[in-house]
């Protein structure tokens, strides 16, 4: 199946956060019993993604909602991969801080 961008909107950078482990791989709790989150850096760089609000064509034409995507160069599928490409290139306009 070809999918194809309709329209994209409101790109905004987000930074990556995972749950902190201790050495035995149990999730770290803060002193409210809460998980802990820390920054997901790969080779010591902030893993980043870009969310934004797209219409994508195969979901329908362009009287779609507006649907939430987290645009990634990791992305399992290549509308994703291409669509964090072409914000970088600024295809799309500027890309919001967090």
């Amino acid at each position: 199946m070809s999918i194809t961008l309709i329209s994209v909107r409101n790109p905004k950078w987000q930074t990556v956060k995972i749950y902190k482990v201790d050495s035995n791989g149990k999730e770290e709790l803060d002193s409210d019993g809460k998980s802990v989150e820390i920054d997901w850096v790969v080779d010591g760089s902030i893993q980043k993604i870009i969310q934004c609000e797209a219409k994508w064509s195969h979901l329908g034409d362009n009287t779609q909602e507006w649907l939430p995507f987290a645009a990634t160069p990791w992305d399992l599928e290549q509308h994703g991969k291409d669509l964090y490409a072409a914000f970088l290139n600024g295809d799309h306009g500027s890309i919001a801080n967090e």
